[in-house]
């Protein structure tokens, strides 16, 4: 890596926004960190329950517990066992210790007998189900007793697809965090857009001992049999430990409806590099190429695999400028929360891929101007690069939202890092 390739890209500085991209399995290149710690006996085969009818809208279960930071949290489960679909579900809880006080406050931080909340998944059609999730502090006292009901309901519309889970795994970090990661798949004939995705740590009765929802995945999916793979997704979903409980199953909760295809714009995405840094932290280096005819908004979606393909982790960014047509951006993924915390699922890592959101794919609303930097310093120090340099704004125009994105090439030109601000 040598000093003229790296000042050549710091040449070509560019302002503004965002851009995505799609991409199939790219094996890894660097030796990530070896295992330290043996890994932990995990749940392999989500809960399989019969939807319950039952005429009503139901709490199936529930559960409390305090997690590893002193916060405690109520936790369960409510389905839909009405011949309807339902939306703006709506529940109340009741918190109290021991003198029964009530520990729940108002945004005023006022004393109040109750508080309304929603469950994970915001519609839910007959037979469904979705976690739910409530939490307080701990510095508001020792909760004692919970009771949790079912006060609001709305009748909604739904036009489900038809989606499953696959190449899943549920992980304790030790540290206090679970993790549920896997590729969901469409196995409808026409696109879906999923609405809500939440995940839970069940015990062997079903019971929800934890829970969360997420918004790392690919929010569109292509029909089933997808040539380039946009027919799945990675997704990762995190939540507390639960303690007291023993987790014996993963469960997920899928809001999805089928929709019609949607504009699909043309973006290049190659995967030139990727490596574990001083911290261990996983790099996936990607270059989108913006091949259609309007200046593009985009969120790019990782994903990281094992050899025998289960999905280790997940992350979505944000393209950090406006891609006009025609035009390359290099982009850095790089927020692994369990890859880059556990040296036992860094040392799986075998595979990646990174793909285009086209529902998050748009044009932009405002006009870019691309500007030249000057008086360029670079300077390598332990693991990190740093580079400084000026930016003038040359052009005949008032500009904001200005944004430098910075390359770094080796010797023979190939793409090994980026960064920008």
């Amino acid at each position: 890596m040598n000093r003229k390739s790296i000042i050549i890209t710091m040449v070509i500085s560019v302002l503004v926004l965002a851009v995505l991209a799609c991409g199939g399995g790219t094996a890894i290149t660097q030796t990530p960190p070896p295992a330290t710690q043996p890994p932990t006996q995990q749940p392999t085969l989500p809960p399989t329950q019969p939807p319950t009818v039952t005429g009503e809208l139901i709490i199936n279960s529930t559960f409390a517990f305090t997690d590893e930071w002193g916060e405690y949290h109520v936790v369960g489960e409510v389905q839909n066992g009405t011949e309807r679909v339902l939306t703006s579900i709506e529940l109340t809880i009741e918190i109290r210790d021991a003198s029964g006080n009530s520990l729940l406050k108002d945004d005023n931080d006022n004393v109040v007998p109750t508080k309304t909340f929603h469950p994970e998944l915001y519609t839910l059609a007959p037979g469904e189900s979705s976690s739910f999730e409530y939490n307080i502090s701990s510095d508001t006292g020792t909760p004692a007793n919970y009771n949790v009901t079912i006060t609001g309901q709305q009748t909604g519309d739904a036009n489900r697809g038809n989606l499953s889970v696959e190449n899943a795994q549920l992980v304790d970090d030790s540290l206090g965090t679970m993790y549920l990661t896997g590729e969901l798949v469409n196995k409808s004939s026409k696109w879906v857009h999923i609405n809500n995705l939440a995940g839970a740590a069940v015990d062997s009765n079903n019971t929800v001992l934890s829970t969360d929802w997420t918004v790392t995945y690919t929010t569109e999916l292509a029909p089933t049999g997808d040539q380039a793979d946009r027919d799945r997704t990675p997704f990762v979903i995190s939540f507390p430990t639960p303690s007291n409980a023993e987790v014996k199953q993963w469960a997920t909760y899928v809001d999805a409806d089928l929709i019609d295809e949607p504009t699909d714009y043309a973006i290049k995405v190659e995967l030139p590099n990727n490596y574990f840094d001083g911290y261990n932290d996983f790099h996936v280096i990607a270059l989108l190429t913006n091949n259609s005819n309007e200046n593009l908004n985009t969120l790019v979606v990782a994903g990281l695999y094992a050899q025998d393909n289960t999905v280790l982790d997940a992350d979505w960014s944000f393209a950090p400028i406006i891609l006009g047509p025609g035009e390359s951006l290099p982009i850095d993924i790089s927020s692994f929360s369990s890859v880059n915390y556990s040296d036992i699922q860094a040392g799986r890592v075998d595979t990646f891929t990174v793909q285009v959101d086209p529902y998050s794919t748009y044009p932009a609303m405002y006009d870019i101007v691309a500007l030249a930097s000057k008086n360029e310093q670079v300077q390598k120090e332990s693991d990190s690069w740093t580079i400084n340099g000026e930016v003038t704004n040359t052009s005949s125009q008032r500009l904001n939202n200005e944004t430098v994105v910075a390359a770094i090439y080796d010797g023979q030109g190939n793409l090994v890092v980026t960064g920008y601000d």
